[in-house]
């Protein structure tokens, strides 16, 4: 299993995750987008349990990885830019059943493979970073409009407070911005139970029968999910 990860995530974040995957790639792109966001995997690449999709401008050593391990992948069509438009295009949530996004900023090859979910309109188009799926239904966000959104539609969720969650350049980042799922597992990149929604979050996904690993003992880190293929 491959890990994708942002560069800029701590030394101890790193150690600790290279003890579950065969192979960590970090994930570093210059010249492309804001900087707060220049290593965020889930600005480039949309992935779900079927399909993943990178942008054509995505780091030339991602995809000689990709082929390395043999993993099945598309090019998508749009390139990851400077504009809000066009950092968001990939940063959409997939389930086996819905699709989450802000409509009218989704990356047409994203849309294609997710034709058959139901599109649930958000009104945050970095859905991604604010968004992550536990399965049953539940979600986890730090954008009360998307909490908003969700609970309209009869989705379960926790609302997990973005205050003290690290970004560059910006007052904070968003929760799912911090983690990714494999294997019934959660990791975040630092410790959620530093913050003061922790406790609270960690009941509600052990709820659903959740591992959690926190990757450090530091403060949580917003690098644009981690991305376990």
């Amino acid at each position: 299993m491959l890990a994708v990860i942002d560069y800029r995530s701590s030394k101890e974040s790193l150690t600790n995750l290279n003890l579950y995957v065969e192979d960590i790639y970090l994930f570093r792109t210059e010249g492309i987008t804001y900087n707060s966001i220049s290593g965020h995997p889930d600005i480039f690449i949309y992935h779900d349990n079927n399909n993943l999709i990178a942008a054509p401008n995505s780091p030339s050593s991602l995809f000689i990885l990709l082929d390395k391990y043999k993993v099945k992948y598309r090019i998508g069509k749009k390139h990851v830019g400077e504009k809000f438009k066009e950092s968001v295009a990939y940063n959409c949530l997939g389930t086996p059943k819905y699709f989450f996004h802000k409509k009218g900023y989704t990356e047409e090859t994203v849309l294609e493979v997710t034709v058959d979910k139901k599109f649930i309109n958000l009104p945050q188009a970095y859905t991604r970073c604010g968004l992550i799926y536990l399965g049953h239904d539940a979600f986890m966000t730090s954008d009360k409009g998307i909490e908003k959104e969700l609970i309209k539609n009869n989705f379960k969720c926790f609302f997990f407070d973005p205050s003290e969650i690290n970004i560059p350049g910006h007052r904070n980042g968003f929760i799912g911005g911090c983690s990714g799922i494999t294997n019934n597992k959660i990791f975040f990149n630092g410790n959620i139970d530093l913050h003061k929604d922790g406790a609270g979050l960690r009941n509600y996904i052990q709820n659903y029968g959740m591992e959690i690993i926190c990757l450090g003992n530091h403060k949580l880190y917003d690098g644009g999910c981690i991305i376990f293929i």
